[in-house]
């Protein structure tokens, strides 16, 4: 262990919890690779060592051992390396691609996303992660896998908040591991049917497309497509759920802005940028040292578990100008709020899509969209920051 270790040493979950990033701050400044014990791994903060951390996979492996990927869901996409992480990415990432999914936006996630604005535009107000952005990703990520009319709204929510409770579990907590081992069964046991019958009869999708993608004349077995599927439930409504929030709450949040985005559509685009960049949904992205070395002027020994903190690299200001700041005009420019290198995420083109779409949708349906004053919006977690409630109030029509 190294002797950086007196900030890290100081803070507790129940802090990073509430608001991670005074936390963050502290070790950018002072100690920005630390070892900190109430979650058992080093914490890596600044932009430079974060973006070496997460594009250098033969010195920090994403392959770690425990992982509370891999623990969870089983070996999958996230928590693997080398050629078998080429593998699964290259059958699975073609579905993702503009061409596979570019139609989303108009013939998917904008009726869907108008459906549940009608239910509630006559009532001019609204909570916007329970009444939209959770049931419009939910919707999405149904259509989208395939899991269609076996699984109800209800169970994917649950099967979302069960899996990751394990995947956050770096404290090896038994009881939140006993919950989500319990999800996981779940899903294969539901899986296995619809795979049966994708089999005889194959469709347009993810499901059906890696049972039946091939490369080199290699298949996804059953367990891997189970434990991917797991990947995606988690990522594909954590991620666009909390980014349809954050991005609109970020955006009212600053006036100003909103009031251009709302006059010129084609700055949504780079309100959602922004949004991720300033509230990132994922908070970090695990790795694992593959021999003994140096990062930041402190010694990590072979096999130190690091966290790189995506959300604290997205704030350096010796990489951005006034990071704290909310500027949709200032901060374009890549973040890392989808992870970067082998492990950028895979299903970050549907998720921007499902973010822009119900952003302008809410813009140009709601008049006089803005939060509501009297219930301040609430945010919490750190490997994953997701809003407890966003109040909205707008014309009601």
């Amino acid at each position: 262990m190294s002797q950086a270790t007196a900030i890290g040493g100081s803070i507790a979950v129940e802090e990073l919890e509430r608001d991670p990033y005074p936390a963050y701050a502290r070790l950018r400044a002072d100690e920005p690779v630390s070892w900190v014990d109430s979650v058992e791994l080093w914490l890596v903060t600044r932009w430079d060592d974060v973006n070496h951390v997460v594009k250098t996979p033969d010195l920090f492996t994403a392959e770690t051992e425990p992982s509370t990927l891999n623990r969870t869901f089983g070996k999958n996409l996230l928590g693997s390396e080398g050629a078998y992480h080429q593998r699964i990415r290259s059958i699975i990432q073609p579905w993702f691609r503009n061409q596979a999914i570019g139609h989303y936006p108009a013939e998917v996630i904008a009726p869907l996303a108008n459906e549940l604005i009608d239910g509630f535009a006559a009532r001019g107000e609204v909570e916007l992660a329970s009444e939209f952005a959770e049931p419009l990703s939910v919707s999405v990520l149904k259509r989208a896998t395939g899991l269609g009319e076996a699984v109800d709204d209800d169970t994917l929510r649950r099967w979302f908040h069960e899996l990751a409770l394990g995947a956050a579990n770096f404290e090896h907590d038994p009881e939140k591991q006993r919950v989500a081992d319990a999800a996981s069964s779940e899903v294969n046991e539901t899986v296995a049917p619809i795979l049966d019958r994708l089999l005889e009869d194959p469709d347009d999708t993810l499901l059906s497309s890696m049972l039946h993608s091939e490369v080199d004349g290699a298949r996804l077995s059953t367990e891997e497509i189970q434990s991917n599927l797991k990947v995606m439930i988690v990522g594909g409504l954590q991620a666009a759920s909390d980014l349809i929030s954050i991005a609109t709450w970020a955006l009212l949040s600053h006036t100003e802005q909103a009031e251009r985005v709302v006059a010129e559509p084609e700055l949504v685009p780079h309100a959602v940028e922004e949004g991720a960049r300033w509230h990132s949904p994922v908070g970090t992205s695990t790795r694992q040292a593959t021999r003994d070395t140096e990062l930041a002027g402190v010694r990590l020994e072979k096999g130190a578990l690091i966290a790189a903190v995506l959300a604290s690299a997205n704030r350096d200001g010796r990489h951005w100008s006034e990071p704290d700041r909310y500027d949709i005009d200032t901060h374009r420019r890549p973040h890392l709020a989808f992870a970067g290198g082998a492990h950028v995420c895979v299903g970050a083109l549907l998720g921007r899509q499902e973010a822009r779409t119900a952003l302008q949708l809410l813009l140009e349906r709601l008049p006089g969209l803005r939060l509501d004053p009297d219930r301040p919006a609430a945010f919490s977690g750190w490997e994953f920051r997701s809003p407890e409630h966003v109040h909205l109030r707008f014309e009601a029509r």
